[in-house]
């Protein structure tokens, strides 16, 4: 009987090992997670990564891992990050950096080891970087000019400025005062944390008529301006990038204005999937441009990887040649020479029941 035991479990083990096992893709993933914009990339991320194992193509067959890696949004931790990344082997592809100063920095690490897919950095400096730096969001340089013309349309004459100063708030103020057809009175660089005064500035705001201000900036700044602004009741239009997407769910951000890449209230079924598939996975939160920038990017690297293999250089290749563009849930998805996507860009939302509205006759 122990002999007969003996032989099943042979038989047992010979079957287990005749069986194909999957194959570990492993991507990066960087970015400011602890930030709120950071925090809604990674659960983009996160939900992308579910699907694709679950999917005909990845089930049985291969395993995709990504390996997390908080850079902070600090250019000079992005850049130890990308290296550890370029020096471990089994990462074939990074999703991200999210933010500029972060992806500028660790672009020249990148180049000519690691494609990497930047999923909301935004600034011009990107563009034909390396060959091996993509995004899927459209630069500052066309994102100002959008919320400009928006402005220029409403009959706004007077705007104030304020950028945060660094790679994305400098490149998307300079192209808003560009193609800006009114006065632009006063352009003020401020600190990119919440812990700052607004004070004077929505001070002298209110003495000047203003009827527009444009802040350049992400969450943690915006919101300490909407506060001195809803305090002080200024009367101008509030308008912000991309970087205010997550001010939505504030009660401080009602009526304001957003240049923003996405809209959960498109209606395309592909969207409509992906924002049901979000709510379900986190508690019912309403997925922003953010999230949906990094589950594009996500999907499409492994739409790549699926395609070439887990190579680094094949995955680049087929980055830079595609032929068809990927249908992400921001709209189709293919690359220029310079890394940037062709045909996308922002359409400007208001915050109406805490959630971004596509403000009609654009």
């Amino acid at each position: 009987m122990l002999q007969a035991f003996g032989r099943l479990s042979l038989l047992g083990a010979l079957a287990a090992c005749s069986q194909p096992s999957a194959t570990t893709v492993v991507f990066g993933a960087a970015g400011p997670w602890s930030a709120a914009y950071g925090d809604a990339n990674r659960k983009g991320i996160q939900l992308a990564l579910e699907e694709i194992n679950a999917s005909p193509g990845w089930a049985g067959k291969r395993r995709l891992e990504i390996r997390f890696e908080n850079d902070s949004g600090n250019g000079v931790m992005a850049t130890g990050i990308a290296q550890r990344f370029v020096n471990d082997p089994r990462v074939v592809a990074v999703v991200g950096h999210v933010n500029s100063s972060a992806m500028v920095a660790a672009a020249h690490v990148y180049d000519k080891h690691l494609a990497a897919v930047a999923t909301t950095a935004t600034s011009p400096s990107l563009t034909g970087v390396s060959p091996w730096v993509f995004r899927v969001i459209s630069s500052d340089s066309a994102n100002g000019v959008t919320i400009a013309s928006f402005a220029n349309r409403l009959g706004r004459r007077r705007a104030a400025v304020l950028y945060e100063n660094n790679a994305y708030g400098r490149g998307l103020a300079d192209n808003f005062r560009r193609a800006f057809r009114g006065e632009v009175i006063a352009i003020d660089p401020i600190g990119e944390d919440a812990e700052q005064s607004f004070e004077p500035y929505v001070t002298w705001f209110k003495q000047q008529n203003l009827d527009l201000v444009f802040v350049a900036g992400t969450d943690a700044s915006g919101l300490a301006f909407l506060k001195e602004a809803r305090r002080q009741r200024l009367a101008a239009d509030l308008v912000g990038g991309d970087g205010w997407q997550t001010l939505a769910s504030s009660a401080l951000a009602e009526g304001i204005l957003v240049g923003a890449p996405f809209s959960a209230a498109d209606k395309r079924p592909e969207v409509q999937a992906f924002v049901a598939a979000y709510k379900k996975k986190f508690n019912g939160a309403i997925p922003d441009g953010n999230a949906a920038l990094a589950y594009d990017a996500t999907k499409l690297l492994a739409a790549a990887a699926a395609k070439v293999g887990a190579d680094r250089l094949r995955i680049r290749d087929e980055l830079r040649s595609m032929r068809d563009a990927y249908p992400g849930v921001t709209g189709a998805i293919r690359f220029r020479a310079d890394g940037d996507p062709i045909g996308k860009g922002i359409v400007m939302t208001r915050v109406r029941g805490r959630s971004l509205q596509v403000e009609t006759g654009q």
